[in-house]
């Protein structure tokens, strides 16, 4: 039992779950939880996180300003796979080190992002709107079977879909910063019991023209925001899918508005904002455009499984270099 440090809790799904609590509390003394029901954020965040020498941090966003008054800080855990909320070298700086567990909600997240094409293919919920009018429709949706995917990143997310879409014998093409060898790119495909010749990295622009179907699985950097605005849009097909289950602000959603409003047969199905939450996106308001309020991870199993790594990465933490 540990009755040196103070940790405080900001991530609201943890501080709700019985068995994190639990856990936690059997290894610290002393443990500060978020019951406020909210993201905590500028003076409400310092005050709440004032007390703590160790945090485990959500999607709470820490500026230089607010870490500039948690003179007691040593060790932030991160709850999810995210780092865009961190500034690293911030932490470098002010010798804050850091717990992290890449991938830890990858089956949560790539669940939803295959549930989100599906909607989309099948026009579910066109479907249950218009029954709810009182129109039964049966308007035409479409397999998944045999279709080309997208996949902008091929890290542990990227790759848990491409596991799940295996039976659909799809063909994957994905952009990714890395340049993958064609010896890792075959070790993948093995694994994923994929023949070699049906994954393959591409360019940006030839993964946006090869698609049927795209899903973003890319941190949200410099380099990243807006990496999919208008021009971008157009390169894909008219009747394309679009998922987006990463982070907001990849896609220009003004652009992404555009683009949906000419082209009817496209789809968007969206679980991630540039400003959440998202209550008055106009997106909401397009008939092939469907939302989740940033839920991709929040099951049972994917809270558990994240809580306890933040829980293990209080301790289990390093140094940023």
């Amino acid at each position: 039992m540990n009755t040196i440090d103070t940790v405080a809790v900001a991530s609201r799904s943890f501080s709700k779950n019985d068995d994190l609590v639990k856990n936690l509390q059997s290894k610290y003394s002393s443990v500060i939880f978020n019951d406020f029901g909210k993201t905590l954020q500028g003076d409400e965040l310092v005050d709440f996180l004032m007390p703590a020498t160790k945090a485990i941090i959500g999607i709470e966003d820490l500026t230089e300003p607010i870490l500039a008054k948690l003179t007691k800080l040593k060790v932030i855990s991160k709850y999810g796979v995210g780092l865009n909320n961190l500034d690293l070298k911030l932490l470098k700086k002010r010798n804050i080190r850091l717990g992290f567990t890449p991938g830890v909600n990858k089956q949560s997240v790539a669940e939803l992002a295959l549930t989100l094409i599906l909607i989309g293919l099948k026009k579910i919920q066109d479907n249950n709107i218009d029954i709810m009018n009182g129109n039964w429709s049966q308007e035409k949706g479409s397999e998944l079977y045999g279709k080309n995917i997208g996949l902008l990143g091929f890290g542990n997310i990227g790759q848990k879909l491409a596991s799940l879409l295996q039976p659909f014998n799809c063909k994957i093409s994905f952009f990714d910063e890395k340049k993958f060898s064609k010896e890792e790119i075959s070790d993948i495909a093995s694994k994923l019991n994929y023949e070699p010749n049906l994954i393959k990295q591409m360019s940006l622009q030839q993964v946006l023209k090869e698609s049927d179907i795209l899903s973003i699985h890319l941190p949200l950097t410099a380099s990243t925001e807006n990496i999919i605005s208008l021009d971008e849009l157009n390169e894909l097909r008219s009747n394309v899918c679009i998922v987006n289950t990463a982070r907001g602000g990849i896609v220009n959603e003004k652009d992404l508005y555009i683009f949906l409003s000419k082209n009817p047969c496209s789809y968007a199905g969206f679980d991630v904002y540039k400003e959440e939450p998202a209550i008055n996106n106009p997106l909401f308001k397009l008939k092939n455009f469907f939302g989740t309020s940033h839920r991709s991870s929040l099951t049972n199993e994917g809270i558990l499984s994240m809580g306890m790594a933040a829980i293990n990465g209080l301790d289990d933490n390093i140094d940023i270099t």
